[in-house]
């Protein structure tokens, strides 16, 4: 909610997505006056009108594009948090591991995606597979630390506090561990899932027969600037859902628990 002041003096509390709302009406009727006044030609920019009516015009195209994807995200983004919790409570609570494999970890996600994926092509071919791993790949590595820090954000009070009860090391995990990891995950959840789409759809434009990035490189090859641009504003859209969706269930997550 974003407050504004009103001639009563009091604030007028309005709804973030009404907010996000008027500023792309602004962004589209600043772009359609460039295009019009401008006489920029459609070939390099086009007006908003003919991105809409494209779209409208083939919303099974998209539509079974935007699954594939949305498909593609789904599948990397929780491979990912599958592998890099455990790996990330392990190091915290290991210290010879976290010297042993941190160091490896670092080097894994410093070396740029794009130069793994000749090799995954190799490996596994065009397609899912090699997707999927680019996804979980991205996902990794801000889960791992981001629960190292939420594990190491333990007092060490609350550890002899357990330890003089006699809670084991799964009761201390489940009722300390977690708790305190929790809103660390959850944030790097939300970060994750805006890093999965951008991959997702760079992966399937180089590696993939589907999807949104499919269609984009399509659109590149048959120089169709309006196909290119309408899949960039879908998969920004769907990034924007995405993200408001993550952050609703960060909020109900971490409120429960807080309760």
């Amino acid at each position: 909610m974003v407050g504004l002041p009103s001639p009563s003096g009091k604030k007028i509390n309005l709804p973030d997505w009404l907010i996000a709302s008027f500023w792309i009406l602004v962004v589209a009727a600043v772009w359609f006056a460039a295009v019009r006044y401008l006489t920029i030609p459609d070939y390099i920019l086009p007006s908003p009108e003919l991105i809409l009516a494209w779209i409208v015009d083939r919303p099974g195209y998209f539509l079974s594009a935007t699954v594939s994807t949305l498909t593609l995200i789904a599948v990397g983004f929780f491979a990912g948090i599958a592998a890099a919790v455990p790996v990330g409570f392990a190091l915290a609570k290991i210290g010879w591991l976290e010297r042993a494999l941190y160091p490896f970890i670092v080097f894994l996600q410093t070396m740029p995606l794009i130069t793994i994926v000749p090799i995954l092509i190799i490996w596994f071919g065009y397609g899912l597979a090699t997707t999927w791993i680019l996804v979980a790949f991205s996902v990794f590595f801000p889960v791992a630390v981001n629960a190292i820090a939420g594990v190491r954000s333990t007092p060490d009070r609350l550890f002899f506090v357990t330890r003089t009860m006699g809670a084991s090391s799964l009761q201390t995990w489940r009722h300390v561990d977690w708790p305190m990891a929790l809103p660390y995950l959850m944030s790097s959840f939300r970060i994750s899932l805006a890093v999965a789409v951008t991959v997702s759809v760079v992966a399937e434009f180089i590696a993939s027969n589907d999807g949104l990035g499919y269609l984009a490189l399509r659109g590149v090859k048959n120089r169709d600037t309006v196909q290119v641009i309408a899949v960039v504003l879908i998969a920004a859209a769907l990034g924007v859902l995405l993200n408001a969706v993550a952050q609703l269930a960060e909020q109900k997550v971490l409120r429960k628990y807080r309760d």
